[in-house]
């Protein structure tokens, strides 16, 4: 059972930015030929306009997302709250009906709770989390105070993505690749979420969000396939739901 909890926990980072360096190895393709004219702003600018304009999801204010899985058989639930102007998070994981995990940000403070278990967050944490606050992240690396490089294209699942590389002082780290074609983010790679690809993106209210987000580590047997199941976007948010 604490194995499956750890699997449980692993998944919920899938959102997450990793605190850790990111890993060296990949087995990839690496292809060559970069256009020279490619930069990380170029990448992300192209990323915003293919899901809906930056002047769209900027209107996004809360956002609350609901995936689901199947593991060993059992049901599991992974919502993420979000309320974008209020600087509030809330994360959790429900299995059989029972919530097991529970993380909080709010008022600059957080806990998580697990098993019974409550503990606060670290400061090196919470600053990890408050990155997982924003709907759509991309558009504030610069105000979060995260570096950008371009690595070698990749080919990911086929597809030809450019490889956009994060970091910070605080040691944060994490790859990223999207579209060439299209623009989309199609995987992020950190050491502790493991490899996340976002895939069948669908448009909901004017924007588009993947609706299959698949996480792959070495620390669980098998990948976690999540699918999404419900999304509602500036709906008002109880305060109960940050207790």
């Amino acid at each position: 059972m604490n194995h499956f909890i750890f699997l449980l926990l692993t998944g919920a980072l899938f959102i997450s930015v990793s605190n850790q360096a990111i890993r060296e190895s990949t087995d990839m393709p690496v292809l060559e030929n970069r256009p020279i004219d490619v930069t990380p702003g170029k990448v992300l600018s192209d990323y915003v306009e293919a899901i809906g304009g930056a002047e769209k999801i900027e209107q996004v204010k809360t956002l609350v997302l609901v995936m689901e899985a199947t593991v060993q058989g059992m049901d599991v639930e992974m919502s993420t709250i979000r309320d974008v102007d209020g600087m509030r998070m809330m994360q959790q994981i429900v299995m059989e009906g029972n919530v097991v995990q529970k993380t909080v940000v709010k008022d600059n403070e957080g806990y998580m709770s697990a098993m019974g278990q409550v503990q606060n967050l670290t400061v090196d944490q919470l600053e990890t989390l408050k990155t997982n606050i924003f709907a759509f992240p991309e558009l504030h690396y610069e105000r979060m105070g995260f570096s950008m490089a371009m690595g070698d294209n990749r080919e990911i699942n086929g597809e030809e993505a450019y490889t956009l590389l994060l970091s910070n002082e605080e040691g944060m780290s994490s790859r990223e690749y999207f579209s060439v074609s299209t623009g989309l983010k199609l995987k992020m790679e950190t050491d502790i979420a493991g490899d996340v690809e976002f895939t069948d993106y669908k448009e909901i209210e004017g924007i588009l969000f993947p609706t299959r987000i698949n996480i792959s580590n070495p620390m669980i047997p098998v990948p976690l396939e999540t699918r999404l199941v419900d999304i509602q976007i500036n709906q008002p948010l109880d305060d109960s739901l940050f207790q």
